[in-house]
């Protein structure tokens, strides 16, 4: 059992067995997609402990020892020894709370932990960068925080991070993950590697048959290096300039767009006029999901068939509303991308009418 789920709340781990949350989850999920069990789905459960590689936490360090964890009720609830955290990032957290001064000599507001690298957010101005460099490798050894990085922000309670800029006390820019591609610290990347590339897979050996891909949404590329060998010709568009250097650098032999999908596909469809003849789309959104704009500029060009990758049942079905006229739905696979939480990933396989 986990001594602070009842202060901290951020998981159902104390909820249930794995199998109860997996099952509550799945039924809320087909509710709000109005399928029926019996209909053709595909369910990928997953119970994996200590799989999170990235968390964003809170810091107070205006007691000492100081509070490293999540806000609740305006208070910093400490979190020690994480079910769900990776290991490195428990004893990290610990490795941190017992080096850091007080928050009027070093006044860190929070600690991003993304698989290897470890993001530091001062509240201050970049004019005194110099000053928490020194201090910084001061209080922390490359030893233990072999990919460190500072951010500077003076206005931490409004936006945890300004833009993507970070510098680096220990490590380099890029970093490569588990599985060799490389990620930015501030990148999105799926907590648990291995269930995110079977579902690529699966997506993948669905939209085949057709030599073009578009990766809408596509993050650091993975999706496009992993396509590769099966399509003679792939675009990617993200909104994220980071996300697309990384990109650039996991998948060679695609053309990336970086800018805001909505604004911006209207453009690619008219300056790769043959690619969109015949071509399938893969598309894994943020939660809001790809919204009637974006979806009525790609009907203008329909795809032959669309892989639908959501993490947001309601905003899910709110697109495939506007998607049913169009296409069927082949298949629907669901994936626990995050066990002994609320969320869930639904893998919509659709063929053009």
């Amino acid at each position: 059992m986990c001594n602070i789920h009842h202060k901290c709340n951020a998981c159902s781990f104390s909820n249930g067995t794995y199998q109860e949350i997996w099952s509550k989850k799945l039924d809320n999920a087909i509710n709000i997609l109005s399928i029926d069990k019996n209909e053709s789905i595909t369910l990928h459960p997953h119970d994996q402990l200590h799989y999170r590689k990235k968390s964003l936490l809170h810091v107070d360090s205006s007691i000492i020892p100081p509070k490293i964890g999540l806000i609740q009720n305006n208070d910093v609830v400490n979190i020690n020894n994480c079910p769900l955290h990776i290991q490195s990032i428990n004893e990290l957290i610990e490795i941190t709370k017992y080096s850091l001064p007080h928050f009027d000599k070093f006044p860190l507001k929070y600690i991003l932990f993304n698989d290897t690298a470890i993001v530091l957010v001062i509240k201050d101005h970049y004019n005194k960068l110099s000053k928490y460099i020194k201090l910084a490798k001061d209080i922390f050894t490359e030893r233990d925080f072999s990919n460190l990085y500072l951010h500077l922000n003076p206005a931490t309670g409004n936006k945890v991070f300004l833009k993507s800029y970070l510098y680096p006390i220990y490590g380099e820019k890029f970093i490569r993950n588990d599985l060799g591609y490389w990620y930015h610290p501030l990148a999105f990347q799926q907590q648990i590697s291995s269930i995110h590339i079977e579902s690529l897979q699966i997506a993948i050996n669905y939209l085949k048959n057709n030599d073009n891909l578009l990766d809408l949404y596509c993050g650091i590329g993975i999706m496009s290096a992993n396509a590769e060998q099966y399509f003679n010709t792939i675009i990617g568009v993200e909104q994220s300039p980071v996300s697309i250097e990384c990109a650039k650098k996991n998948s060679f032999n695609t053309s990336f767009y970086t800018g805001n999908v909505e604004t911006i596909i209207n453009h690619i469809i008219s300056e790769n006029s043959i690619f969109f003849n015949i071509y399938s789309l893969y598309v894994n959104p943020p939660r809001s999901g790809m919204g009637e704009q974006v979806i009525e500029k790609i009907l203008k060009k329909p795809p032959k068939q669309i892989a639908y990758l959501s993490c947001n049942p309601k905003s899910l079905n709110k697109d495939l509303m506007y998607l049913k006229n169009h296409y069927l739905i082949n298949h629907i696979h669901f994936f626990d991308f995050l066990p002994y939480t609320n969320n869930i990933e639904a893998l919509a396989l659709m063929g053009l009418k």
